[in-house]
């Protein structure tokens, strides 16, 4: 499989979808292209069309409401796997972290963004990626806008749990197979996280749930969908889906 530099995603709704607590494992940008996104920002309303961004570094969790105009919902994604050089982020770092995190769609912004997106399911070297991958960072470093997306220079190792278990969210993950995969004892991993303010089963449930939105998007049946994300039980996964997001599975179907 062709490792992919860029995830794209997709979500519909055709009526009110009301989502907290959705976590944002690594950077990410979601347009709106139909409806509005109404976002709450340091406890503060704000309000997303396809006019601008909505541009969110790793590690957070937003709550929102997507709301249908007189057509359903739809936005799309694009979360970042691979930072752009230091460099061009050295100039945006004195910014202040409480910006709010809007972008307004320039014409070249949207070419870059409608490009990266169709590329991901292209199945394109990596070389080749980079290269489209890298145009598009420094449309925004002309900008000024990086440090939107990558405000520290070295992702917590949360971040970089968080990205490493989106690859694969419905494997039978254990905290021994993951820590050996970052070279590290599994007491070093829990005790990392927890200096986090975390846990490696908080974030797995996390990616999980995150993953199981998207596959919703797609079908309906719960039991398949808590199976691909790697729960056995259709109720345990509708009750982690319920603690997560504040509305059961069969709740947030009926909005799409």
């Amino acid at each position: 499989m062709t490792k992919t530099l860029v995830q794209a995603g997709q979500f519909r709704g055709a009526t009110s979808q009301p989502l907290r607590n959705v976590l944002i494992y690594a950077p990410t940008i979601i347009w709106v292209n139909q409806g509005h996104k109404k976002l709450w920002w340091h406890d503060e309303p704000r309000h997303y069309t396809q006019e601008d961004w909505l541009v969110v570094p790793a590690n957070h969790h937003l709550t929102f409401v997507n709301e249908p105009s007189h057509v359903a919902f739809y936005s799309r994604t694009l979360t970042f796997l691979v930072p752009p050089p230091d460099e061009w982020l050295e100039a945006s770092r004195h910014v202040n972290a409480n910006q709010e995190p809007r972008l307004t769609v320039t014409p070249q912004l949207a070419f870059c963004f409608d490009l990266l997106f169709g590329m991901n399911d292209k199945a394109l070297a990596i070389e080749t990626q980079q290269q489209f991958l890298m145009g598009f960072y420094a449309e925004l470093k002309q900008l000024g806008a990086l440090h939107l997306l990558f405000p520290d220079k070295e992702g917590a190792l949360r971040e970089r749990l968080a990205s490493y278990l989106s690859l694969n969210p419905g494997e039978p993950h254990s905290v021994e197979s993951v820590a050996s995969h970052f070279s590290m004892s599994p007491a070093t991993l829990k005790r990392k996280l927890s200096a986090e303010a975390t846990s490696f089963r908080q974030i797995l449930t996390q990616i999980r749930m995150g993953y199981a939105l998207s596959l919703m998007q797609k079908s309906g049946n719960q039991l398949n969908v808590a199976l691909a994300c790697g729960y056995q039980s259709e109720v345990r996964f509708a009750h982690r889906f319920k603690d997560t997001f504040g509305l059961t599975p069969k709740e947030y179907v009926r909005t799409l």
